[in-house]
Order: structure tokens, then sequence, then C-alpha cells
């Protein structure tokens, strides 16, 4: 069984980290890797949560298994659930029914965050992901309905903050968790078996109090009509293609 590193280990690291520095300063370096170690942890329980959600498992079935309540199995976890990248998501295979474009949408949102200087994904940088793309179906949508992708880009670059550096780690954030999983409701809405940019968009819309679904309602797009303009799409890519 593989060991967990010991305090010999941890010591090299803080060495390594603080060559030729005062006691002080090693101290301050090891309050670092403590933090570090802690983040790992929580997104080793926020990965297995997710496997566990995943399988089927609800709230109330974690929070029995451990023998307290719902509330106190999202309180317990949620945080950790919270904690996990582009890439943890990924190798759990939450992402498996992605198509490569929709992939591709979330690594641009990483990236946007990152360039941002913020410390999560917000739903507002997916929103950025998928305007990057303009040969998606999700912007062909957003054109037939008359708005304009680049007043769009424009309107979110006013909106949204900015933070003075990056962490190493960029989660995907509770706002852009709450889209994703309105995006799979979107898909079996549709009654597809994959996932588009087209139905990131539409879970996106389901944003009440974000900047992602407050510009893209000052641009006119909303719900039922974006649901329309995605079918509408859809229907012109199958003809091309069969064409």
């Amino acid at each position: 069984m593989p060991e967990l590193p010991d305090l010999t280990d941890l010591l090299s690291i803080v060495e390594e980290r603080s060559r030729d520095a005062d006691a002080l300063t090693r101290l301050d370096v090891a309050e670092g890797v403590l933090s570090d170690l802690q983040g790992i942890g929580d997104r080793l329980l926020g990965y297995l949560v997710e496997l566990a959600r995943a399988d089927g498992c609800s709230w109330s079935d974690i929070g029995d298994h451990l023998g307290i309540s719902r509330q106190a199995a999202q309180q317990r976890y949620g945080r950790r659930w919270s904690s996990l990248t582009v890439a943890d998501l990924a190798q759990s295979g939450a992402f498996e029914r992605y198509t490569g474009r929709a992939k591709e949408t979330l690594e641009r949102a990483e990236g946007h965050a990152r360039r941002l200087g913020r410390p999560a994904i917000d739903a507002a940088h997916v929103l950025l992901g998928i305007l990057d793309d303009p040969n998606t179906l999700a912007v062909r949508a957003l054109a037939a309905q008359g708005a304009d992708p680049d007043a769009i880009r424009a309107d979110l670059g006013k909106l949204l903050p900015t933070g003075p550096s990056s962490p190493t780690v960029v989660p995907v954030g509770t706002e852009a968790r709450r889209a994703l999983t309105a995006t799979l409701a979107e898909t079996a809405e549709l009654r597809h078996n994959y996932v588009g940019t087209e139905h990131m968009l539409l879970g996106l819309l389901h944003d009440k109090s974000g900047i992602a679904g407050k510009v893209l309602r000052e641009h006119g797009i909303v719900l039922e009509p974006t649901r329309a303009a995605v079918r509408a799409a859809l229907e012109a890519f199958l003809r091309a293609r069969e064409g």
C-alpha cells in the first residue's frame, strides 16, 4: 500500500521551497505546504463524492451512510465537492458525454478564470469559453435571435471582476457547477445523448442572479426562444451534413 508523506518528506519540501531562509521564513513556507496538503485532501474527498453522486447516490444517501442529515452531509462535503477542477471532473467521468468542443469550452473557461486572476471558474467564464468559438451551435443560436456575440463579450468584460492573481488550482465554482447541472437537465429535455455547447448555453440561462444570466437577458436571450433557436440550428446543421 502506498505510504503517505512522513515528516522527513515534508521537511524536505519545506527545505526545497526555502533554501537559505531564516527560521521564521521556514515557518511561513511550512504553512503554505500545510495549505497545499489540505487542498489536495479537499479535492480527494470531493472527487469521491463526485463518483458517489455519479453512481446515483444522493446527499441523503451520503448522510445516511455517515449517520447525519442530508443538510449536514452537504455542509461537510459541499465545499470539498466544489474544490474539483475541470481536469478532476473529467477524470471522474463527469464529461464523458460532452463533445470535443464542449470540453474545449470548459478548458477555455478555466483559462479565462486564470487570466482574470479569479479563484474559481464562474458561469460567466463558461459563457466566454462558448463565445470563443464562433462555429458552435450555441453561437449560431445567439446570432439567430439577433444577438451580437462580440457585444455580449464586451459587456461581460465590463462586469467581470478581476483578482490580483490566480491560485495554482482553479476549481469549478458553485455558480458554474449549477450551470453544468442545468446543462444536463437541458440535454434530457431535448432528448439528446450528448452534451454540446448549445446545451451549455441553455444551462447558463438558468442563472438568475449571476453576471452570465444578466448579460444574456440584456441582449434578449432567454430560455424558451433559445431552446427553439437551438433546435432550429441543430436541424439546419443536420440538413447541411446530409446534403
